[in-house]
């Protein structure tokens, strides 16, 4: 129950006054108001709660229960509502005040949800319109949206009814700032004229984008969106407003919505996941209690008995629309209130709408039901112009005939045209409207509103509940409005105009292009019926470059559903079509080149596929190109992959990559995955810094676009990054951001990569246990391509000898070389296996077998040309010869890896170096041997590496320094987001760069802080 000072706050803001005005008016002081609303003062004197009542001019119910809710050990009542009341607000003074403190936790800065469900013509819009009404827009500022039965296929219909008059207040200064930023991409969901289509990479951001434009403004002040009839909201809208409805914490925004419950809404799913979250208030309506009733039987009829007043609320089962219709009706027939007259009651019960409005609307003349037809098929706020076209009237007659309607309880008072309430328009429809009727309404409706010059959508919303087998324009309408949505970030609804489009009649030269549409549009929500209807144009189109573009996204689809095969065979075919297409201008070379760049990608992902890309490959080895087009660029960035496998140098895959940033690869690679591998490559050849360059671009391109795939991928690459440097982060297996728990997880070759980093952290930090559990088999293990296998497996191999399995890690590196032997894969850059293993069969004491692959990695690593490769290999090879020419191989090692980025490399060369002198009686040169690897293995954070050197010194006579302090582990994305605090951004940019909410940063900020052991964000800030 509602507390005396939430019933004060309530009344008072109903009442219009503020505390100062309230203060006076009761002769208080207005410390005394605050003091009560806040409830830092339980209950007032009794004499204190009577002047509040006169000053705030209460009727009698409502003094009454603020009186009562004033005295102790009494618990508060809810007011029944006076005579003038609205009808769907009695016993509703518990919502309310829920609502209000609400609205309070809002105004405070602690955002959150009120979730009212209830069903139809329980008062939900009554309660929704009376709070809204009360409140100043000073305090907290409400902006109302509602759903439709006939805008549940647009796109963005609800957030543009709540956004729209926030961005027209704003002026257009206030406008470009709302719209500015991460909330930039914003406006092509809003339509705002001006704004082009989005990529469907970009698209995927519209709805981060939005919320940043709803921080925007609630920089200005509280603001409160209010959703009524959510049930029958868009789904774009409601997938916006549950991803707004998790990130509402810390901000003064209320989200309010109110809806049916479950009634098979597409919306439901969506609904119930926003009912979920911890901030959701849910408030439901029940029944009018017997008091309710019978106030508004003696408001409608007069003294009502008892008997009589029980059968109204059974008739009716208290629900306060259907209880206002009976008494309506009753009144027009002058029935008395008396329990003689009970009976009549009866007659009503489970047809009270039939036997009411729809009754009424009966005894009407044609043409008024024709009218009543025509507003069922438009819905509300239809023209009176269309209407009367389709009721076939004058406009003149039907505005009259809306007046009738009107006073029947057909129409709600007032403009726009709308029912009464939606169980109204229900019931009408099912009285003067048949199936087939109501679908050729909707025919003829679209042709009306397109002559009428009606929005695409609109038309093609008719369009959609008409049957099958219309007129030409039909299709292109349709057409024309999926080409409206496309790129603002509501693929489904493009689909569904797509999909009604291809059941009409089309013909065989629209036929294609209209499957190619729909095949490209479903990429993003069923790759499945992507896969199906990309596979159907390809037959059905004749024009090449549409066959081209066809091709590439099947090849798109059959790579996500992993047909390989399929993919690289359906990009051939189309390469060699365009090669018999001569347009003279060189277009059909250039998309050549784009198809035969996605083929590499996709035959050097999977090893079955690598015999097929690897002869492609070697063809446009030949070509020799500058990089002079986009399409070049692509081939040459393409060309990497096979250069990183084993076919080239990495001076080779080094010039291929600089050709193609040097032409515009990043201009022309719009999803960036190409990018994405010039930066994986770079890593393979030892360009750290142009790889970070990558990284980064791909990391700032994400945050813009609101894409967790593309920000958490490129956070996994530059730890990789950090860790191909050496350092051996203190990393924990939770990734640590909101989104891989709400929203969705990591990408599964990101997942792996990140998997097997934390693995090799957490073995060096001598914690196998850890390791372990991190390196346990990965469900989407099978599902990558064997590049991002191979390092994970040569994780899991270090983890089994660690734990002293020698032969079980022996046996993981020799099933995986045998892949690649299968393959002829002779790659250093990804998983160089043969070293690992060689080290292995050495401790095993198979010598020759130790000496063999050793010797293999060391052609192949000077044929590869890298520091790292020749040294990591001279080192594998110096350890298992021993002696004076190991010891020259070790030597060599060390000078090559000085040379290089790899700091725990050169520390492991070291100590190998320093252990064989030892070994071999040179201990000075053994002692500053150790003590470089002990040096560089405590600043990599190697606990593993810097204990053996620690052991190895102490053998040599030398007293170590102690081990340093083992760091805190933490998350992936607390360690990322302390990297840009020590770069000087702030948390609002850190929340903008990580796709998290300012709440989130405060909150991993303080917890970051604790497990570093510092007290506040400066310090933390402070480089280590």
């Amino acid at each position: 129950m509602a507390t005396f000072g939430e019933m004060l706050l309530v009344f008072r803001r109903a009442a219009g006054m503020t505390q100062e005005e309230l203060a006076e008016a009761a002769g208080m002081a207005a410390r005394s108001i605050r003091d009560l609303e806040r409830g830092r003062r339980a209950r007032p004197q009794r004499r204190t709660a009577q002047l509040l009542v006169a000053a705030l001019g209460l009727g009698d119910a409502d003094a009454a229960a603020l009186l009562a809710a004033g005295r102790p050990g009494r618990q508060p009542v809810p007011p029944a509502d006076d005579a003038t009341a609205p009808f769907g607000l009695l016993g509703r003074q518990d919502q309310l005040v829920v609502l209000e403190r609400a609205a309070g936790e809002a105004r405070a800065g602690r955002g959150g949800v009120v979730l009212v469900r209830a069903g139809a013509g329980m008062g939900k819009t009554a309660l929704l319109d009376t709070w809204a009404g009360v409140q100043q827009p000073q305090e907290i500022l409400v902006v109302s949206a509602s759903g439709a039965e006939l805008e549940q296929g647009f796109a963005f219909a609800v957030v543009r009814q709540l956004i729209e008059p926030l961005l027209a207040r704003a002026g257009d200064e206030g406008r470009a700032r709302l719209l500015s930023g991460p909330a930039q991409l914003a406006s092509h969901a809003l339509r705002v004229e001006g704004t082009g289509e989005l990529s469907p990479e970009a698209s995927v951001g519209l709805l981060h984008s939005l919320y940043w434009l709803m921080v925007h403004v609630a920089d200005e002040g509280p603001v409160a969106l209010v959703v009524d009839d959510v049930q029958w909201a868009d789904a774009p809208s409601v997938r916006w407003l549950e991803y707004l409805a998790r990130r509402l914490r810390g901000l003064p925004l209320l989200l309010v919505l109110a809806g049916r419950p479950d009634n098979g809404a597409a919306v439901e799913p969506m609904l119930e996941r926003i009912a979920g979250q911890p901030y959701c208030r849910p408030v439901g309506l029940p029944g009018l209690d017997t008091d309710s009733v019978t106030h508004l039987v003696r408001a409608s009829l007069g003294p009502g008995e008892p008997r009589f007043v029980a059968a109204c609320a059974s008739a009716t089962e208290s629900n306060p629309l259907l209880l206002h219709e009976l008494l309506r009706t009753l009144a027009d027939n002058q029935v008395s209130a008396a329990d003689d007259q009970a009976h009549l009651v009866e007659e009503f019960r489970g047809r009270i709408l039939a036997k009411t409005v729809v009754k009424r609307l009966a005894d009407e003349p044609e043409p008024v039901l024709r009218l009543a037809r025509a507003l069922v098929v438009l819905g509300d706020e239809a023209t009176w112009r269309v209407a009367a076209e389709l009721a076939e009237l004058g406009e003149s007659t039907a505005r009259e005939l809306g007046g009738r309607l009107r006073q029947i309880g057909v129409l709600a008072p007032g403009e726009p045209v709308r029912f009464g309430h939606a169980l109204v328009r229900t019931a009408v429809a099912e009285a003067v409207l048949g199936p087939v009727e109501l679908a050729a309404g909707h025919a003829r409706a679209a042709e009306l509103l397109r002559s009428d010059g009606a929005a695409d959508d609109l038309v093609a919303a008719h369009l959609l509940l008409a049957e099958p087998g219309g007129e030409s324009w039909w299709v292109d309408a349709l057409r024309e409005a999926a080409r409206a949505t496309r790129g603002r970030g509501a693929p489904e609804v493009t689909v569904a105009y797509l999909r009604r489009a291809l059941r009409e009649p089309v013909s065989v030269e629209d036929r294609g292009p209209l499957l190619l549409e729909l095949g490209k549009d479903e990429m993003q929500i069923d790759v499945g019926a992507a896969r199906h209807h990309l596979t159907q144009a390809s037959t059905a189109l004749a024009d090449p470059y549409a066959l081209a573009d066809a091709a590439s996204a099947l090849a798109g689809a059959l790579f996500l559903s992993h047909e390989h095969e399929r993919a690289v065979d359906v990009l051939a075919r189309a390469v060699d079509d365009l090669g018999q297409t001569d347009d003279g201008i060189g277009l059909a070379r250039e998309v050549s080149w784009f198809l035969q760049a996605q083929m590499l990608l996709i035959g050097y992902d999977q090893l079955s596929t690598l015999p097929a890309a690897r002869r492609h490959a070697r063809r446009l080895w030949d070509h020799k190109l500058a990089g002079d087009t986009p399409g070049e660029c692509m081939v040459l960035a393409a060309l990497s992959a096979p250069a990183t496998t084993g076919e080239a140098s990495a001076q080779v895959a080094n010039d291929l990559l600089d050709r193609a940033l040097r032409g515009g690869l990043v201009t022309a690679d719009t999803s960036h995955m190409l990018v994405t591998l010039a930066g994986l490559a770079f890593v393979a050849t030892d360009r750290l810094d142009d790889a970070v360059a990558r990284f980064d671009r791909i990391a700032d391109m994400g945050g813009r676009w609101g894409s967790f795939l593309m920000v958490s991928s490129a956070m996994t690459w530059q730890l990789l990054v950090q860790a191909r440097r050496g350092r051996q982060l203190p990393l924990t297996a939770d990734f640590g951001h909101p989104a891989t728990t709400a929203d969705q997880g990591l990408e599964p070759r990101a997942r792996l990569g990140m998997m097997a980093q934390v693995g090799e952290s957490l073995i060096e930090r001598c914690d196998l246990t850890s390791a372990t559990a991190v390196l346990t088999a990965d469900a989407d293990f099978d599902r990558v391509g064997w590049t991002w296998q191979g390092p994970a497996l040569l994780v899991r191999s270090r983890l089994h000898a660690a734990r002293g399995n020698q032969a079980a890690a022996l046996a993981i590196l020799h099933e995986y070389g045998a892949e690649e032997n299968r393959a002829q894969v002779m790659s250093l850059a990804g998983a160089p296996w043969r070293s690992r293993a060689a080290l292995l069969h050495l401790t095993l004491g198979q010598r020759t077998d130790a000496l063999q692959l050793a010797t293999e990695e060391l052609e192949l690593a000077h044929q590869w040309g890298t520091e790292r490769a020749i040294g990591v290999a001279s080192r594998c090879l110096g350890v298992i010869h021993g002696g004076r020419k190991g010891q020259a191989l070790l030597r060599e090692a060390v000078a090559l890896l000085k040379r290089s980025p790899a700091r725990l490399e050169l520390a492991r060369a070291h100590y190998a170096l320093g252990a064989a002198l030892l070994r071999g009686g040179e201990t000075d040169k053994a002692r500053q041997a150790l003590t470089q690897a002990l040096h560089l293995a405590d600043t990599c954070g190697s606990v593993l590496l810097a204990g053996q050197a620690r052991a190895a010194l102490a053998t040599a006579g030398v007293r170590p320094k102690p081990a340093p302090p083992a760091a805190p582990s933490l998350s992936p994305t607390e360690h990322r987001l302390v990297e840009l605090l020590r770069a000087g951004h702030s948390d609002r940019q850190i929340a903008q760069a990580l796709l998290l909410t300012p709440h989130d940063v405060t909150g991993l900020i303080e917890q970051a802080g604790r497990k570093l052991g510092v007290t506040s964000r400066a310090e933390l800030a402070s480089p280590a």
